[in-house]
């Protein structure tokens, strides 16, 4: 190998290094879940009372966009370094096979929710067909994300416990990076949510389209 192209290798490696490679994706992956799960916890209760919190409900339908946005880019990426054979991530090794198998139905459930919600609060009452698009694509991601969460749940909280025990030298490098992800994904998600606040609300009292 050249010495320029040695160069070049070594600065990869070293700015990679700096973001917290594998240990880094595997953090923010984790730690974006975990703020999932509490959204989707609270979107979960506005569900049950959909009647009375439909407003609610589409706030933080349109606030989730942006960490569903940054999950999907952090396990994204690491699957394109999987199966573009960078050795540290091939080191990692594959999904299990059930939920290779589940994720393309479950990032393309997971689009298809959020495109249909956000064309419904654009759009209001007009289109039944697309409100029927939103409630069967829940219906369907709602299963595959059960076992996704079921699965990588442990996995999310280890590698989280895992990184607050560690000394400041032992912690993948990184972290202001992935707190300014993070804390962009979640400020893009509410600016949006407030954005469409006003279509949201004439939605929810009828006056919406």
């Amino acid at each position: 190998m050249s010495r320029p192209a040695v160069a070049s290798a070594s600065a990869t490696a070293e700015r990679r290094d700096r973001l917290g490679g594998t240990a880094g994706n595997r953090l923010l992956t984790s730690t974006t879940a975990l703020v999932l799960a509490a959204l989707l916890a609270a979107e979960g209760v506005t569900i049950l009372w959909l009647g009375n919190l439909r407003t609610e409900h589409m706030f933080i339908g349109l606030v989730l966009i942006g960490p569903v946005a940054l999950k999907l880019a952090s396990t994204g990426y690491r699957f394109a370094r999987y199966y573009t054979r960078a050795p540290r991530y091939r080191a990692e090794g594959p999904p299990v096979l059930a939920l290779r198998v589940l994720a393309p139905v479950l990032v393309a459930t997971t689009l298809l929710i959020f495109a249909s919600g956000v064309l419904l609060v654009i759009i209001g009452h007009r289109s039944g067909i697309v409100l029927e698009l939103h409630k069967v694509a829940f219906i369907v991601w709602s299963g595959c994300f059960g076992v996704h969460f079921l699965w990588y749940l442990p996995r999310a909280w280890s590698t989280l416990a895992t990184s607050l025990r560690a000394t400041s030298s032992e912690r993948a490098p990184g972290s202001g990076l992935r707190g300014l992800l993070l804390g962009a994904a979640l400020g893009g998600g509410t600016a949006l949510a407030l954005a469409l606040l006003p279509s949201v609300e004439a939605w929810h009292s009828g006056r919406g389209g």
